[in-house]
């Protein structure tokens, strides 16, 4: 298809009757004796857009310009160089709702989709690689905000300490970082109530009050043993990068103290609360009742104290923060630790 109308010589007034069309992807401007007056690819052309019965100009990369009447023309020009450039596809996409919805869906699914599966992907990837400087830099700065905020000196004696300690160590024993790897602190949870909870360098806190619930070796062998595996699987590391994925990603490859002061902040609550995901809190009940059958405890006897922190702990508008965790599997957790004490 060719139209009608003039050609301007490059940097010039001086202009003759032409005709111009496509050729593949090439516009082609000829004179009224089919001479080539000019020839350029199309998509370096610069078309001015339609208004009212005013000449539209096609000018080229090399200064000359075909001015032409025949809007129509020109617009049918147009949608030949799209389909010849494989861009009409696009436009008619763009101006289709049903693309545009359909687009909108996608993007909020895979905006789902990152959140449920990719950030916990890239967390516990983090978490695996972090220094233990990082790790123990954190965990400092972590328990000198709850110091000062949630937790006491312990009031607890020095036999009940030396009972502790010997049976953290007879659990840290068979636990995969061994005796080394983990240390018990004594703290008075005034503010927290019955707790225990896992720093990510292996230092584990528990609460005066927790300790005077305990009937048993096996209930507190017990909370020993699933701190521990939260240790293990950086479980509190992962909490904090879900929550601050950027300067978590800082910190792990530069070692920015800076940015490893901002996760500490965001520590201390995921720790007082429990506010682990019910599969971490599986986790480390699946281990815990493993590590315990190894040591000739009862996972069973775990699952009473889970039931006794429960009934203590919760009224009628629900757990507060506790060592619980999730409280709503709290049942069901005890169910499946008494069911792995079948098969220990």
């Amino acid at each position: 298809m060719m139209i009608d109308g003039r050609y301007f010589f490059p940097h010039s007034a001086r202009f003759a009757p032409a005709r111009a069309g496509l050729a593949d992807a090439m516009l082609r401007i000829v004179g009224l004796d089919d001479n080539l007056l000019a020839e350029a690819p199309f998509r370096r052309v610069k078309v001015t857009a339609r208004l009212a019965n005013i000449a539209r100009r096609l000018t080229l990369p090399d200064g000359g310009m075909f001015e032409t009447y025949d809007n129509d023309g020109v617009d049918d020009l147009l949608e030949d160089a799209k389909r010849i450039s494989g861009q009409g596809w696009v436009d008619r996409l763009e101006r289709s709702w049903r693309t545009v919805a359909a687009s909108i869906v996608i993007a909020c699914a895979a905006g789902g989709a990152f959140a449920v599966w990719g950030i916990p992907a890239i967390a516990l990837g983090l978490a695996h690689q972090t220094p233990p400087a990082v790790s123990h830099l954190m965990a400092d700065q972590t328990l000198r905000l709850l110091d000062g905020s949630y937790l006491k000196p312990t009031r607890l004696g020095a036999a009940d300490q030396a009972r502790a300690l010997r049976l953290f160590d007879r659990v840290a024993a068979a636990a995969p970082r061994g005796r080394g790897g983990y240390a018990l602190l004594f703290r008075d949870g005034a503010k927290i109530g019955a707790n225990a909870f896992a720093l990510p360098d292996g230092r584990i806190v528990m609460t005066d009050q927790l300790w005077k619930l305990i009937r048993n070796d096996d209930e507190i062998e017990g909370v020993f043993a699933h701190e521990m595996s939260h240790v293990d699987h950086a479980h509190g590391l992962q909490r904090v990068y879900e929550a601050s994925l950027v300067p978590a990603a800082i910190a792990v490859m530069t070692g920015d103290l800076s940015q490893v002061s901002q996760l500490s902040v965001i520590l201390p609550g995921i720790l007082v609360q429990s506010a682990y995901s019910r599969g971490f809190e599986q986790q480390a009940d699946d281990d815990a009742a493993a590590l315990l059958g190894r040591i000739g405890a009862s996972p069973a006897r775990f699952a009473l104290l889970l039931e006794r922190l429960d009934k203590r702990t919760c009224g009628k508008d629900g757990c507060g923060p506790g060592w619980l965790g999730d409280h709503p599997q709290t049942q069901t957790r005890a169910d499946h630790l008494r069911a792995m004490e079948g098969k220990k």
